[in-house]
């Protein structure tokens, strides 16, 4: 039988560069159109150091999933930033231009819940995928959404208050200062102590409001000792709790009520910010995640391959929290992208639903996201830590 040999006519070609077109519309092949990854977050904010943890985290994760051969058959991911200042204006502007960009798959938010919190219904309703590496306030992962494109690897109020209050309880402290900020942030994280407060009979608190600025906490400190106070439950990013650390540690050391920490003084310097006071204060804060703990099966190799990226060691990040987060969030992406065999969003959407085994820097995640749940911790995976000498978290148990 004699093959025939079909000439290349007006018709063919046309038809084979229409299968090209379509190809490349579908993300496939490696000179498609880099996939984008944003960030909207507090780049330039004085004293933070989030932001650019979250964006070595998620540049690390890009830089080996590239040098691996990319996703859908060679495409690779770039990542590009945006300052918001933790400004829920400016981050809603940032990443409404993000999502006009039909190459942006995914955008990562900062630590402050404010911003990241107005973000919610913009992604939701433009159905692009955020992906929350620090902020806390319970409701922005877990929005109520259908379908829902926030997905959230870091602590929630609910799970630090409860590991707070299991701590305080624990160190029989029936009664405590809850010192809150006055914005969305306070307001979370009070409904979670008075949760977590109902498994413990006898709870008592008194609430501490102060705003984000604020200098002078000697106010607040009389209020505790006059109520009886036993310890302070403190809300607090860097700046206010480097000061309250260092008003604490003027007073008698009789008078030096012990503070239990959520982790938002973790986003910056806060053992400088607080300086040697930080020496003369009993004080845990919750974390996710110890970078300077021993025998982690991958810290060892993301070490050696962060100080050839960045030419530093990984040891001395600040706001490490943020890096581990974005860094397992961003090769979680990856496997979405891979799962779902596509760039669109709504079907990457759907895979991070679905995912197996990741064994992270973080943890092994396994299947991290369900269709009803898109927080990836929980409380169980918390942990209490100090701040030693040398400014590095370790366990609480070590001082």
């Amino acid at each position: 039988m004699r093959l025939l040999k079909l000439k290349p006519t007006p018709c063919r070609w046309l038809c084979a560069l229409l299968f090209s077109v379509c190809f490349m519309a579908t993300g496939h092949g490696q000179n498609a159109s880099p996939l984008v990854i944003g960030i909207s977050a507090e780049f330039g904010l004085k004293g933070s150091h989030s932001a650019q943890a979250i964006e070595r985290g998620a540049r690390l994760a890009i830089d080996e999933i590239n040098q691996g051969g990319g996703v859908l058959g060679g495409r690779k991911l770039v990542l590009e930033t945006r300052d918001d200042l933790s400004l829920p204006a400016r981050s809603v502007a940032n990443v409404r231009q993000f999502a006009a960009n039909p190459d942006v798959l995914a955008v990562f938010c900062g630590r402050y819940s404010s911003a990241a919190a107005d973000l919610v219904p913009l992604v939701n309703r433009e159905g692009l995928l955020l992906l929350n590496p620090w902020a806390a306030a319970d409701a922005i992962a877990n929005n109520g959404a259908t379908p829902n494109y926030v997905f959230r690897l870091s602590m929630t109020d609910s799970g630090a208050l409860g590991l707070m209050t299991r701590h305080a309880n624990a160190r029989k402290f029936k009664r405590v200062g809850l010192l809150l900020p006055n914005n969305a942030w306070g307001r979370s994280s009070l409904a979670a102590f008075l949760a977590a407060a109902a498994r413990y009979p006898g709870m008592q608190h008194t609430p501490l409001w102060y705003n984000f600025g604020d200098q002078d906490f000697s106010d607040k400190l009389l209020m505790a000792r006059q109520a009886g106070a036993q310890a302070i439950l403190m809300v607090a990013n860097e700046a206010e709790g480097g000061r309250l650390v260092q008003q604490i540690a003027a007073l008698p050391e009789a008078q030096r009520l012990p503070i239990i920490s959520h982790w938002g003084i973790t986003g910056g310097d806060f053992p400088a910010v607080a300086g040697p006071a930080l020496r003369s204060v009993d004080l845990v804060v919750a974390q996710t995640f110890r970078l300077h703990q021993a025998g982690h099966p991958k810290a060892a190799s993301v070490a050696k391959a962060y100080k050839v990226l960045f030419g530093e060691d990984l040891q001395d990040l600040k706001a490490a929290a943020g890096f581990v987060h974005a860094y397992d969030l961003t090769h979680l992406l990856a496997m979405a992208i891979r799962k779902a065999g596509s760039a669109e969003r709504a079907a990457v959407r759907g895979a991070m639903e679905n995912l197996g085994t990741y064994a992270g820097l973080l943890r092994t995640h396994v299947r991290p996201f369900t269709p009803t749940n898109h927080d990836g911790l929980d409380q169980k995976h918390l942990v209490l830590s100090r701040f030693n000498a040398e400014g590095k978290l370790v366990a609480a148990s070590t001082r």
